[in-house]
This record gives C-alpha cells, structure tokens and sequence, in this order.
C-alpha cells in the first residue's frame, strides 16, 4: 500500500494543488464578501499605521500610551476601530514609511507585501519538483489560519517568510546572514521565541549570533526611542493585554488559565523544547527551527488563529 501511494505522488499532488486553489477561491470570496469591506473594522493594519503615525506626531515615548493610541486610529477617519497595539517597535518603524500614503492605498500595499512574505517562505520552505511545490503553495494559502492572517492584515507572513529564510539560507552555509534574517522575528517575536535558543542548542552557534547581534542593537534602539516612560507604559500595556481572554482564546493559558499552574506548564514545554533541540544536535536546523515553532506556540500566553500559520 504504501508502495503504492508512493508510486502516485504526481496525483496527490494534483490532488493537493486542486485543493488548495478550491481552499483559496474560498477565502478570496470571504474576503471580498466581509473583510474587504470592513477593513476599517477588521484589518489590523490600521493599528500599526495609527501608530506609527503618532510616533510621528509624539514621539516614541507615547507608543503604548493607549489614550493616544485611541485617539491615533480614531483620526483615521469615521468608522475606523481601535484595539490595543502591543508589537514591538521594529514593526513601527517597518510600516512608517507607508504614512506617506494615504491609509486606502498604504493598506493595499501592505497586503501585497504579506503576500509577497508568504510567497519567500513558500519559495524557501517547499520540497519537491515545482509541480509539488504549486500544490504546497496553493495549500499553505488556502488554509484558514494562512488566509485569515492575510485578509485581516496581521505580520505573521513575515515571521515565516524570517524563520523560512533563516533556514534556506543556514542550509546553504550562510549563517550570519541566516541570523540576520532570523532577527526579523522581533516583528511579532511571540510565535517564534524559542527558535534562537533551539539553534544555539543544537549546535548553530554562528546562526543564533547574527540573530544574537541585530536583536541587541534593535533593543537598544527601542529602549533609546521609547525612554523610561515609554517603556513604563509598554509593561502596563503588557500586563494589561494578559487579562483579556481575545488574547488567550488560543493558548494553553485560555484553557488552564494563569497562574503557578502556567508557569509549570511552560517549564515544562521549555524543557521538552531545549530536549527536542539537542536531540537534533549536530544536524541541519530544520528540525530545530519546527521543535522551536512548536515550542514557542505553545509556551507564549498571547497566541491568535492567524498564529498558527507557522506551523
């Protein structure tokens, strides 16, 4: 039997890229049936151009000052809908240069370049000839949690696009360069905390220090961008955010709740992690970089359904 299956992998391929175009064509009617139109509702990306617009305006220091970050999207315009924005700066300063555009047209690129992510780390991650590739494509993009990230405009592509790099380009002996693109998680460091440390685990010491070095200065800078009051008010913020069960709907913490019996299970999922990795040990950094997906999913108390895309 499976001989057999083997023998017809051209078919389940087939198979696969039909699916998978069926899937999209799905999620392209929902999206021009709801998210299109209520993008001033639904895409999130008018948090992160609201606020890099106020970054503009006030200054760094009033980033996660959440009055101001109300008042930020609700100048966008009538209609638009304001939710706490808690990433990191360095997705700030990413989409600041799209405050140059008005916001209808900054969203539209912005989307263009989440595909454009999802499009690198498909390119980076897909086995096979390029007919199983179209079908790994045409899957990865119809698939819920992939679609819904885009269509409501979230950063997660670009962490992917950032761990898959990260990846072709350690197998391909460039480890500074596979570090540096491995840096690029900070945009939304949550789904892949634990990917640095199972690299350093396993023996990639070259990949987690280029990781290592462009995450320090991009800290630096934060912490010299935001101040003290700055940084003050992004703990609140933080701190906040743990309560709120939109936040934890999908993780361990939504279903065990908070609390020292959280703590055990992280310390547990960051041991059978670190355990993952070392198995790995010595070999490529595949299998570490899922064990640190994995890991990181599982261990982060924030974790949304356009999050699981990375898996």
């Amino acid at each position: 039997m499976i001989r057999f299956l083997a023998s017809r992998r051209k078919l389940w391929a087939f198979g696969g890229l039909a699916l998978g175009l069926g899937l999209t064509a799905l999620d392209v009617y929902f999206s021009i049936l709801t998210y299109i139109p209520q993008y001033r509702i639904r895409n999130d990306f008018r948090l992160m151009y609201g606020t890099a617009d106020l970054t503009l305006h006030q200054g760094y220091g009033h980033l996660y000052d959440l009055a101001a970050q109300k008042a930020a999207i609700e100048n966008l315009g009538a209609g638009f809908y304001w939710s706490p924005f808690l990433n990191p700066p360095p997705l700030v300063w990413l989409v600041t240069p799209f405050t140059v555009l008005p916001f209808d047209l900054s969203v539209v690129v912005w989307t263009v370049l989440v595909l454009a992510a999802l499009g690198v780390a498909w390119y980076a991650a897909a086995p096979g000839d390029r007919f199983s590739k179209a079908a790994h494509g045409a899957l990865w993009l119809g698939v819920l949690p992939v679609a819904f990230g885009v269509m409501v405009g979230q950063p997660v592509a670009l962490v992917a696009a950032a761990v898959a790099g990260c990846w072709w380009l350690a197998d391909r002996d460039r480890p500074a360069l596979a570090g540096l693109a491995l840096s690029l998680i900070a945009l939304k460091p949550q789904i892949a905390l634990l990917v640095p440390l199972c690299l350093v685990v396993s023996g990639h010491g070259r990949v987690f220090g280029g990781w290592l070095v462009a995450t320090f200065f991009m800290v630096m800078v934060s912490l010299a961008l935001l101040g003290q009051d700055g940084v003050l008010r992004y703990r609140d913020a933080l701190s906040l955010a743990s309560g709120w069960q939109i936040t934890r709907g999908y993780a361990v913490s939504g279903v065990i709740g908070t609390g020292l019996q959280l703590y055990g299970v992280q310390a547990v999922v960051l041991v059978a992690t670190v355990a993952a990795a070392w198995r790995w040990r010595g070999t490529g950094t595949a299998m570490p970089i899922a064990a640190g997906i994995t890991g990181s999913l599982l261990f982060t108390p924030y974790v949304g359904f356009q999050d699981f895309a990375m898996l």
